[in-house]
């Protein structure tokens, strides 16, 4: 029997009430379970015996251990851990594939060159701020982004937080380098190793950023889909 749109909501308001904050997580458990009730639920049900049927399929699909309700928090963070090995697998796949994609390789050429060429004819301070530019500006990216996001109101999405996540990624692992590359603090690297670091990271920096930015675009296009789906 296919369940009405209110039985629909009692299922997903049981779910988040019981835990399931992320309403795309909540989704994908709903499909399971509103397939099971479906195969089960009959006309002549009443709504006790429907909520009787709702428990047996969380019972029968182990996201409920009794009748009593012992909250499906752990559900929530499996959500998590299924989207984020997705999605860690996606960004490690496309920072491999950067090296072997042509135009990319001749764009951190062309790059390599202008910042080799910066770091002859400026001083060592100015190259420095120059490179702190270069560095911050995944920041621009991410703001753009996060504001895009936020004008089509997602609300609570798994999905969508692994996007912004994985987008900043280079960002929070690297800025602790930057913090030693300095000439105002005792506790930096000595300036001979100054170059050869931000030769190392930059470039590091712009793939792992590209990275996650197709991370992101993976991630809003399921968001996306699902919200579609979900209105339809």
């Amino acid at each position: 029997m296919e369940l009405t749109n209110e039985q629909i909501k009692f299922i997903d308001h049981r779910l988040e009430n019981e835990g399931i904050k992320y309403w795309d997580v909540r989704i994908e458990m709903l499909d399971h379970i509103v397939s099971d009730v479906e195969n089960k639920l009959t006309d002549e049900n009443t709504q006790h015996e429907f909520k009787v049927i709702v428990q047996g399929a969380l019972v029968s699909l182990g996201w409920q251990e009794n009748f009593n309700g012992g909250g499906l928090d752990d559900l929530n963070k499996q959500g998590w851990k299924n989207a984020n090995k997705g999605y860690r697998q996606l960004f490690y796949k496309s920072f491999i594939d950067s090296f072997k994609n042509y135009l990319i390789l001749l764009v951190l050429t062309v790059f390599l060159l202008g910042f080799y060429f910066l770091s002859e004819v400026l001083l060592h301070k100015t190259f420095l701020k120059v490179s702190y530019g270069i560095f911050l500006s995944s920041i621009v990216l991410y703001f753009f982004v996060f504001f895009k996001i936020w004008r089509k109101k997602y609300g609570k999405s798994v999905h969508k937080d692994y996007a912004l996540t994985y987008l900043m990624f280079s960002f929070f692992m690297l800025s602790g380098v930057f913090n030693f590359i300095r000439l105002d603090t005792d506790f930096a690297f000595p300036i001979r190793y100054h170059k050869p670091i931000l030769f190392l990271i930059l470039p590091l920096h712009l793939i792992l950023t590209f990275a996650g930015y197709r991370v992101y675009k993976e991630a809003i296009s399921k968001v996306e889909k699902m919200r579609k789906e979900l209105l339809s």
